[in-house]
């Protein structure tokens, strides 16, 4: 009996020491529920929905998947590195997804169904374009010291060599921007998780073209 007890002490103490498995996993959730509510917190003006995105991959691959630093210092980090040219890449993305929207109106009522469906057709593509720079872009700032031109080109580039997956990366986005939308609770963890789930492909990519952070 004694034995048994010691065994559940020291089985105790193990659970409860900073690195064991178990502490490290509910910090790391903790760490995901933090990110998460400083992206949606920061997203609340919409102006800076830029440099929020680009503050929550950066710390999420920084302090969550690396270990290197504390989830708000490096969140706040990027903010402020990135704010001016976060805000000016997403105020280029929102003006573009504005007159994507009109061109979707436009073409919904036209009378020609056969100019409806190739109009549409070609819209779709343009949209799925914007939508794939816009998964490179932000990860890219974060990472690359490059102007705000350099970084669309360079997206644009990473869209066609990577196009497999692109394609995982965009369904990642419209599916977060799905859940939140209809069950808005979600924005209390999922913004961290697929952060963190969208660096796995992300990264990947990116050490190919910044080989110092290898």
């Amino acid at each position: 009996m004694q034995k048994v007890v010691e065994r559940g002490a020291i089985w105790r103490m193990h659970f409860m020491e900073y690195d064991s498995p178990v502490m490290t996993t509910i910090s790391k959730i903790t760490d995901v529920f933090i990110l998460s509510s400083l992206w949606v917190i920061c997203c609340i003006p919409i102006i800076t929905i830029g440099a929020a995105t680009t503050a929550l991959y950066y710390s999420s691959v920084k302090a969550i998947r690396k270990d290197k630093g504390y989830v708000i210092k490096s969140f706040f980090h990027s903010f402020r590195m990135n704010f001016i040219p976060a805000t000016l890449l997403w105020l280029v993305f929102l003006l573009v997804g504005i007159l994507l929207y009109g061109c979707f109106i436009f073409t919904a009522v036209l009378s020609d169904k056969s100019l409806q469906f190739f109009m549409l057709c070609f819209y779709m593509f343009l949209f799925f374009l914007f939508l794939g720079v816009g998964c490179y872009a932000f990860p890219v700032l974060s990472k690359c010291s490059m102007d705000n031109m350099s970084i669309l080109r360079f997206s644009l580039g990473l869209v066609i060599r990577h196009f497999p997956s692109t394609i995982l990366l965009v369904l990642f986005v419209v599916l977060a921007v799905l859940v939140m939308w209809t069950a808005p609770l979600a924005v209390l963890i999922l913004p961290g998780t697929i952060s963190l789930l969208y660096s796995l492909p992300m990264e990947r990519i990116l050490i190919r073209y910044t080989p110092q952070e290898a």
